[in-house]
């Protein structure tokens, strides 16, 4: 009886009697599968469809032995005890990989959130059910558009658990902005030490990943608003080629789905979020200029060439993707701050960063003298 219930009732099984969708609900049984189909995608778009050679052996040594050279300088200026990581080159698709396999647990998170929402029409359960399989998309795609530029981990911003390296991409970098390449891998290698460094400290990871954990839990479907971006009538559930037409339309632009997930009680969690990212990048920053400046004739060109690529790339996928991005604003702040905190206190004033519970607040990002205050460190 329950089973013949199930039959009859429209939200049961959104895919039912639909063959194209019937393979797609197959699919979303299968998470092997979704996620297979996500790292296809990334490759897909991290080669363009082209051959991708491995990289070339001799990169591989000079890559190693500029990576020393940026490990031990960086180690001198953070004064911090790291354990030491080793740093691989990589290709453009196996940047993607890893960097999937890196927010996977992020986007899992989001899938779960989503398919687990209440709904009460057919359309809103067929998308839904949809999450999983939009999710990976998305992810797969994001992964794939930025390895096409990626230079290091720096550039995903979330935690990707060794130091990876793109060498194509800061070739292509290096000639289009007429600098020595050498240059380029020594500046990525500074900066991806610092990187390290950052969140190898304890306090400093597990704010990062419990702000990321909580950002993604924050989101919502706005079933309402879906349906009004996307123009849907419910009456074409009992058209299949409708309905198989709006959802090549979604997932041509999976984006979409994300897109109005955003919660407003999220603004919290992002700024804190938007504060924490603006104080590690500026003090990556300071670190690169200490380290590279010694060690690079052209860090001065470098650096205005890294700043202008910053200002011409625009919003990231990712960016759209999760909702956060670094803003031109919130780097200045993130500068002003360690700048600040130099000025009254000196480095040693700054390594306090490395302190629990050290980590400043919005207000005192703002304001350097108040974080300054709390930690109860004399003012020069």
């Amino acid at each position: 009886m329950a089973d013949d219930a199930g039959a009859d009732d429209p939200g049961a099984d959104p895919f039912k009697g639909i063959p194209f969708l019937g393979d797609i609900a197959g699919m979303l049984g299968n998470e092997a599968s979704l996620w297979e189909g996500a790292r296809q995608t990334a490759t897909q778009l991290a080669t363009g469809g082209t051959p991708e050679h491995n990289v070339d052996p001799v990169i591989r040594h000079r890559l190693s032995e500029i990576s020393r050279v940026a490990e031990l300088h960086t180690a001198h200026v953070t004064h911090l005890d790291i354990v030491p990581a080793r740093t691989e080159p990589v290709t453009r698709s196996g940047w993607a990989a890893a960097a999937l396999d890196a927010i996977r647990p992020l986007m899992d998170r989001l899938s779960e959130r989503l398919a687990n929402e209440s709904v009460d029409d057919p359309f809103a359960g067929l998308l839904r059910m949809m999450s999983p399989m939009t999710v990976a998309m998305t992810a797969g795609m994001m992964a794939g558009h930025l390895a096409t530029k990626a230079f290091g981990n720096s550039d995903l911003g979330v935690p990707m658990g060794r130091i990876l390296i793109v060498p194509a991409n800061i070739t292509d970098f290096a000639s289009e902005w007429s600098l020595d390449v050498d240059d380029v891998m020594l500046w990525v290698a500074i900066r991806e030490h610092a990187m390290h460094s950052m969140l190898a400290v304890p306090h400093v990871r597990a704010e990062l990943d419990g702000l990321l954990l909580r950002y993604v839990e924050g989101f919502q479907r706005s079933d309402r608003a879906f349906e009004e971006m996307l123009d849907l009538d419910p009456d074409m559930m009992s058209d299949p080629s409708q309905l198989t037409s709006q959802l090549q339309r979604i997932f041509g632009n999976p984006e979409l789905l994300l897109g109005v997930s955003r919660d407003d009680s999220q603004n919290d969690i992002v700024q804190r979020l938007e504060t924490l990212l603006s104080v590690v990048n500026a003090y990556i920053d300071d670190v690169v200029a200490q380290a590279g400046s010694r060690l690079i004739g052209s860090f001065g060109a470098l650096s205005e060439a890294v700043r202008r690529r910053q200002l011409t790339q625009g919003a990231d996928f990712a960016d759209r993707l999760l909702g956060v991005r670094l803003s031109a604003e919130a780097r200045d702040r993130g500068e002003a701050f360690i700048v600040g905190v130099i000025e009254r206190a000196g480095r040693d004033g700054l390594a306090r960063l490395f302190e629990p519970g050290s980590l400043p607040t919005p207000n005192e990002v703002a304001a350097p003298g108040l974080w300054l205050a709390r930690l109860d460190l004399p003012l020069d």
